[in-house]
């Protein structure tokens, strides 16, 4: 998404770790040059900040970002209430067999769908999303797949388009 932003829509795009899970320091050493040790790191045009918290979100908001992302990772209580701040909420999900109970969780947690709230699923068959989609009287939106995840195909364009719009 931070490249469709910054590279299809010209938008100053920062993505925020919004968990300890330490997945962006990860991605900066197979990343990033070992000289450059900078935070925030830059992958192509999008600025990512590792371990973000309130002060950093903050400090984006006053360095002309035009976009925001917060990389919640699983979906936490206390990072939900997070959200409420968020012009536009997308939740991702996996419908794979070893990876849809955390996501059959979410959706039962909680309750009444919030209809500003986009739902999206990656990998899993088209049949279970439908269950998921009848069974919670949700849309889940269908993620392509992308075998790069810095590359942007026609699908994924088209994709963006019908999420962001």
């Amino acid at each position: 998404m931070a490249n469709y932003l910054t590279g299809a829509c010209h938008k100053k795009t920062a993505v925020l770790e919004w968990n300890n899970h330490g997945d962006f320091e990860k991605m900066k050493k197979i990343c990033i040059k070992k000289t450059e040790n900078k935070t925030p790191f830059r992958i192509l045009a999008a600025d990512y900040y590792a371990a973000a918290d309130a002060g950093v979100w903050m400090d984006c908001m006053n360095r002309g970002y035009n976009r925001v992302i917060l990389d919640c990772g699983e979906a936490a209580e206390n990072r939900l209430y997070d959200c409420a701040r968020c012009d536009r909420v997308v939740v991702v999900g996996s419908l794979t067999e070893w990876q849809l109970t955390g996501f059959l969780e979410f959706l039962e947690q909680e309750g009444k769908p919030d209809t500003s709230w986009i739902y999206t699923a990656v990998f899993g068959s088209d049949q279970a999303r439908k269950q998921l989609e009848k069974r919670f009287c949700r849309k889940i939106l269908k993620i392509p797949l992308s075998v790069d995840a810095f590359t942007i195909s026609r699908a994924d364009m088209y994709f963006f388009v019908s999420l962001l719009n």
